[in-house]
């Protein structure tokens, strides 16, 4: 039988934590408690930038090579000046299109009429860019009849947006216009830094379009423009954010050949 003084002292000898030592334990989980909450932090941060990038940059691609492809289909015939007057360095308006014909027909067939090919005519796109919104948009509007002085008339325009979150691009830290349009210079420009070039840039004033005459001579069109991403999961730092938008830049020339730029040049946009 147990005495009750042994028992005594054997409940005088079990010790638990003291103060102190309960205090730092806490402070050791407090700190490794913060230190894995950074580590989450830094981890969903990096995911979201990676995420936000890669949106920006599928977002740009896509809007670019949307407008490429309907300059690359602009040139309709010999002669043919496809950029319209009242262009601006904010909205590229121009005549172009698609067929599965040998001939583009003269007037815009989505369904083919009656013959229900799927096949497209004439049409006129205006790619603008709406800055108060930072949209980029494309305003279809499908022709209505045949050619006349070398224009194909036009309906009501059908609006689709091509990007959102679309700011100007930079060159050396300056804003450039989103649209440049260039024509063919009388003579060939050559120097010892630069290649020779058979185009120069035409002038455009803030807020000033296209007239019909200049719009008749844009032998090239430079598109350059930012697109930052739709959505954002979570914040990412300010230095990184900066870095989210993705640039592009493409230059389309309406030429079947490329002119002749050891001599005068007396060629016209899509010859």
């Amino acid at each position: 039988m147990l005495r009750v003084p042994s028992l005594l002292r054997r409940m005088r000898e079990q010790r638990g934590f003291t103060l102190v030592e309960t205090l730092v334990a806490m402070l050791t989980g407090i700190i490794v408690t913060g230190a894995l909450f950074a580590v989450l932090e830094f981890s969903v941060r990096q995911a979201s930038y990676i995420s936000q990038t890669a949106q920006a940059s599928q977002v740009s691609r896509t809007a670019m090579t949307h407008i490429v492809d309907e300059l690359h289909s602009a040139c309709l015939s010999p002669d043919f000046a496809p950029v319209q007057k009242g262009s601006s360095e904010n909205a590229l308006i121009f005549q172009n299109g698609y067929s599965e014909e040998a001939e583009v027909p003269s007037t815009y067939t989505y369904l083919g009429g009656p013959t229900k090919k799927k096949t497209e005519g004439v049409r006129q796109d205006t790619i603008e860019w709406e800055e108060g919104k930072g949209y980029l948009v494309d305003k279809m509007a499908p022709g209505t009849g045949a050619e006349a002085g070398g224009k194909f008339p036009v309906g009501a325009a059908t609006t689709v947006r091509l990007a959102t979150n679309v700011s100007q691009g930079e060159v050396k830290g300056e804003k450039v216009a989103i649209f440049r349009y260039y024509q063919y210079a009388t003579t060939p420009s050559t120097s010892t830094t630069a290649a020779a070039s058979t185009l120069v840039l035409m002038e455009l004033a803030k807020g000033a379009t296209l007239t019909e005459e200049q719009a008749d001579k844009v032998a090239a069109v430079e598109i350059r423009f930012k697109t930052g991403s739709y959505t954002k999961e979570a914040k990412v730092s300010k230095a990184q954010e900066a870095t989210i938008p993705s640039e592009l830049v493409s230059e389309t020339t309406f030429a079947f050949s490329a002119p002749n730029s050891e001599a005068k040049i007396s060629v016209e946009p899509c010859e």
